[in-house]
């Protein structure tokens, strides 16, 4: 086999977040409504990235946010990250525009602080809504996200690719009434 195929098999899932449409889409380019979602702190990259049309190129730094020399011309500070979701299961969320950086880091670094308190977990995240920013002579939208809770690595996030489980929230305080008595059923009625 030469494997000469200019096909590189199955495009992993990925989102974006597109700061002049202010809107979040997936791989087809369709528009979500991205929620809560699981973020694995140990997927993180840092390096240059370059977009274009039919053109992606990652050069990811040796050591994670230490800025290695650029590759070339149009090549921009980026970041990678794995998300999990029950409505998306595993994806990438990638960047090298300002605000999407500005709105990632601000997260991470927030993450990465409280994660000395809750070793062997992962944060759950929430987009809440964007922020316009002037950036020079243009417009962006800086992506905000709020800490929600921390999890077990969820299964779906595993090898087997099973589902998410949100956690449970906390049990409300039980009420002290005297529980209804159970109705009588003919064994008929189970059928």
């Amino acid at each position: 086999m030469l494997n000469l195929s200019n096909n590189n098999g199955p495009v992993n899932p990925y989102i974006r977040f597109a700061p002049q449409a202010n809107a979040w889409t997936n791989r087809d380019g369709e528009e979500i409504q991205l929620k809560k979602v699981v973020m694995d702190l140990d997927s993180v990259q840092t390096g240059w990235l370059l977009i274009g049309v039919g053109v992606r190129d990652w050069q990811q730094d040796e050591v994670l946010g230490a800025k290695s020399q650029s590759p070339g011309e149009g090549y921009k500070r980026g970041f990678e990250i794995t998300f999990f979701s029950r409505e998306l299961g595993m994806v990438s969320w990638s960047s090298n525009s300002y605000g999407p950086c500005k709105g990632f880091e601000k997260i991470y670094n927030e993450c990465e602080k409280a994660a000395v308190d809750n070793a062997g977990k992962l944060p759950v995240i929430e987009y809440v809504n964007s922020t316009a920013e002037k950036v020079g002579k243009g417009n962006t939208r800086v992506p905000n996200f709020k800490l929600v809770s921390w999890v077990a690595r969820p299964a779906g996030m595993n090898a087997e690719g099973e589902d998410f489980v949100e956690p449970e929230p906390a049990p409300l305080p039980v009420r002290k009434a005297k529980p209804a008595p159970a109705p009588v059923m003919d064994d008929e009625e189970f059928f």
